[in-house]
């Protein structure tokens, strides 16, 4: 049980570095602007309207991922449907049972 509880703790008290995320946003911003003139080249062999929907597809992809890192770093907050639900009252009423 001590195990499994330090498991849990070491999964509470972990967060992406700083660093990580960092690089994470200055990428999504970063990146749609310098693929911006590749994308425009590109589409002068295609179609035009290419233009307009590589670039929105690639910066959805990027905030996509991006908001995927944020919401499963932290199992505990309660936000979304697969997070970790621990109701203590249940489980003090459950012991004084035994």
């Amino acid at each position: 049980m001590i195990i499994a509880f330090e498991d849990v703790k070491h999964i509470y008290q972990y967060r992406t570095p700083r660093t990580l995320s960092a690089f994470s946003d200055f990428f999504v911003s970063v990146l749609p602007v310098l693929y911006g003139p590749y994308f425009v080249a590109i589409a002068k062999n295609y179609s035009s309207g290419l233009i307009y929907a590589m670039p929105i597809l690639f910066t959805t992809i990027l905030v996509s991922l991006d908001n995927i890192q944020e919401h499963l770093e932290n199992p505990f907050d309660q936000i979304g449907e697969d997070d970790i639900v621990i109701n203590a009252e249940k489980f003090v009423d459950r012991l004084e049972l035994q």
